[in-house]
């Protein structure tokens, strides 16, 4: 079972540490320890509780019915006390005479403060217990994560159909929700960014009511969210035909994708993979204007560990799921981001996204 599996690994790094008990209060690492499923929303008033005897789950009335419906047949106990869920998770603390616990970084402080004064005992905050056994998926997350892939592919498609000139970015954008909705997404991963023009040089432009024009270039980052699970996909198109110097700006991209999609296999830092695009960049002149890292862990969010970046100095391993996606923004002219998601192997990658990467003019 997916929780057994998962509650084992995590005590192993309990024993590690010798810490006697977690809280987990994160609501991606709840979903991911309890494996429950369509429970929890962003804003769930949640928290688990784990040491080597139990596992339980505290929550409130909202999710008691669903989340005990899901721990059927699981090791975890469910509880929904009518008071705090943290002064009810203490005084079991208390009654299994644990000394020490663990808590998130991620915790608001307000709550770190509280469980502190209440516990008595040793307080630790960690960072990225959970999310590093998130790193490496199953085959089922995998699988979850290619059909949110495929459906970003869809939309793609179909969205570059509405685009043209006098389309509002925000026309573009709420056609991407309505129809990863109607296809069957939860929703979508994350606010789809359609920028275009001098919008196109902001990595993270903002969705604004600018009207596409010809000669533009136009970058849409979407991703739809499956079964609880991510997808990241990124493609500029230019509007019109493009010019010497947007078609130059391009190939350079696509050629510091390509590269580092050729390079990408387990046991190498994900800073080597992040070189191997700038340097492409910086060979063709335009390695300055790539400011952020190459990609980034995708799956029940869409960041996550590890991370293609120059910081990034551990191994990537066998079974995640990265983006790779350099991008050159130049301002006064506009910017460039070709991004794909992939599967890490031993030998190389498995590249979810199918979209298209020629160079589009519509």
């Amino acid at each position: 079972m997916i929780a057994d599996r998962r509650i084992s690994a995590f005590r192993r790094r309990l024993a590690e540490e010798k810490v006697g008990a977690f809280i987990v209060t994160s609501v991606p690492n709840v979903r991911y320890l309890t494996g429950f499923e369509g429970v929890f929303d962003d804003e769930a008033n949640v928290a688990c509780l784990v040491t080597p005897e139990l596992v339980r789950v505290y929550t409130d009335f909202r999710y008691e019915e669903a989340a005990r419906e899901a721990a059927e047949g699981t090791p975890w106990v469910v509880y929904a006390p009518e008071d705090s869920i943290y002064v009810h998770m203490v005084e079991d603390l208390t009654l299994q005479d644990v000394e020490e616990i663990a808590l998130e970084s991620s915790v608001a402080y307000g709550r770190f403060r509280f469980l502190s004064e209440r516990f008595g005992g040793k307080v630790l905050v960690v960072e990225h217990w959970v999310e590093s056994l998130r790193q490496v998926k199953e085959a089922a997350e995998i699988e979850r994560i290619a059909a949110a892939a495929a459906l970003t592919d869809e939309t793609l498609a179909h969205v570059l159909g509405v685009v043209a000139p006098g389309v509002r970015e925000r026309d573009i954008a709420l056609e991407i929700e309505m129809y990863m909705r109607r296809a069957g997404a939860d929703g979508v991963a994350f606010t789809p960014i359609v920028a275009s023009g001098p919008n196109s040089s902001r990595p993270h432009a903002g969705v604004t009511d600018r009207a596409l024009e010809v000669g533009d270039l136009l970058t849409i980052d979407l991703g739809a969210r499956v079964d609880g699970y991510c997808s990241d996909c990124t493609r500029t198109v230019v509007l019109g035909s493009a010019t010497d110097r947007q078609r130059e700006v391009y190939e350079a991209v696509l050629a510091a994708n390509l590269a580092a999609l050729a390079a990408i296999r387990s046991g190498v830092p994900g800073a080597d993979f992040d070189k191997i695009a700038r340097d492409t960049l910086t060979e063709r002149g335009l390695g300055v204007y790539f400011g952020h890292g190459l990609g980034h862990g995708v799956g029940l969010e869409v960041h996550e560990m590890p991370s293609l970046s120059q910081r990034w100095r551990d191994s990537i391993m066998a079974g995640s799921v990265v983006t790779v996606e350099p991008g050159v923004y130049i301002a006064d002219f506009g910017g460039v981001r070709i991004e794909d998601l992939v599967v890490v192997e031993e030998a190389g990658c498995t590249v979810l996204s199918s979209a298209p990467k020629e160079l589009l003019e519509l």
